[in-house]
């Protein structure tokens, strides 16, 4: 299991000054304190509901003595300085002895992926009447882990746990029907959320902070037109049985149409609002970018954090606007503290991106107006 992507710094990149270590980064396992590691690893991903974790171990204390401390199940905890990164167990102890090396890989994620692995078991499986968070903490209630939230979620009327599905799909797939994500903590719940314009502090600016950068404009899955077709669980007539909204993205000049069909019961208000959706997704998705950084926090301290606003600007890979930390991995190891950030336009989740947020100044290929989605269900002569 490799949790950074692909993009190796060597040392050599850094000027001397710049080697030292800002971070003091720590693991404390089955409550003890441990410091003798070759490299640390963390991911933490906005759309991903478990941090993860990994170790590379030096086996200061002898290998069988290393090999005791690291046994999976162990509880972990990873910090820097005085800030928790995440709190979980071991999945994985991965010991190697070769002719000239010995080394001990150690892999985790946090507390939450109890609630990943694990079959909603309820005694009944229905609910009445709750919020989506409501639902998930009565299923996790004799986990160590739990679900909250930091909006105000709608409450679902009615609603019976598939048989076969894990706690989390369960209180995912009526999440995101409300328009949320779901996020792994720092102490090991799963947030149920979503963008509310937080930013870091400073900006990400190409030949200051920026190590290294990397862009991809993709515009293989943007169209010019979405319609979504719908129909409503009782009635009769168009109005009920025929409903089509339509949501147009101005900057696709081809005709590229896509049509989706909804499988839930919605009314119009609701397809139009998640037609809209599908096309701000669409368009922010086609503009992503990675950007390595030294040390962990931001100007004002602060460790990076998924789904907070950055400024970033490199004029080499086109970018000039605020992106959405999509994914944080942070690393520890010979060259110092490195921070690659995942970075995406705000609009894929729900924000504003190069065509609505102030200052914005990427190319104008990311515009596509703010026109809202339109109600295009054929007239019914039984109404």
């Amino acid at each position: 299991m490799t949790l950074l992507p692909a993009t190796f710094i060597p040392s050599e990149f850094f000027p001397l000054d710049a080697m030292g270590q800002t971070e003091v980064v720590y693991v404390e396992v089955d409550g003890k304190e441990y410091t003798a590691f070759h490299r640390v690893q963390v991911r933490a991903g906005y759309k991903e509901a478990a941090r993860a974790f990994e170790l590379s171990i030096a086996a200061e204390l002898g290998a069988s003595a290393t090999n005791a401390i690291f046994h999976a199940g162990a509880e972990v905890a990873v910090y820097a300085t005085r800030d928790l990164l995440m709190r979980g167990y071991v999945d994985q102890k991965l010991p190697h002895l070769g002719a000239r090396e010995a080394t001990i890989r150690v892999v985790g994620r946090s507390k939450s992926a109890d609630l990943i692995d694990s079959d909603a078991d309820h005694e009944t499986g229905y609910f009445e009447n709750k919020t989506p968070q409501e639902i998930g903490a009565e299923l996790a209630k004799e986990y160590g882990s739990t679900f909250e939230t930091d909006q105000l979620l709608k409450k679902v009327e009615s609603h019976t746990i598939t048989p076969g599905n894990s706690i989390f799909r369960g209180v995912e797939i009526l999440a995101r029907r409300q328009g949320m994500t779901l996020t792994g903590t720092p102490e090991g719940n799963i947030k149920i959320t979503k963008p509310n314009g937080e930013r870091h502090a400073g900006g990400l600016i190409e030949g200051v902070n920026i190590l290294v950068i990397n862009a991809d404009h993709n515009w293989s899955n943007r169209h010019s037109r979405y319609s979504i077709k719908g129909q409503r669980a009782v009635g009769r007539g168009s109005r009920r049985l025929h409903l089509v909204a339509r949501a147009d993205d101005k900057a696709v000049k081809r005709r590229r149409h896509k049509v989706i069909v909804n499988e839930d019961d919605a009314d119009i208000d609701g397809l139009k609002a998640k037609v809209g959706n599908r096309r701000n997704r669409s368009a922010g998705e086609a503009l992503k970018a990675t950007a390595s950084v030294q040390g962990f926090p931001d100007e004002a301290g602060k460790i990076w954090t998924p789904g907070r606003l950055i400024w970033t600007e490199s004029p080499f890979c086109d970018i000039a606007q605020d992106m959405l930390v999509e994914a944080v991995d942070m690393s520890q190891g010979p060259e110092g503290s490195i921070t690659l950030l995942s970075l995406v336009d705000p609009r894929a989740f729900g924000g504003k991106g190069a065509g609505g947020g102030k200052g914005n100044k990427s190319g104008s290929e990311w515009g596509q107006g703010d026109d809202e989605a339109t109600d295009e269900t054929p007239a019914d002569e039984l109404e």
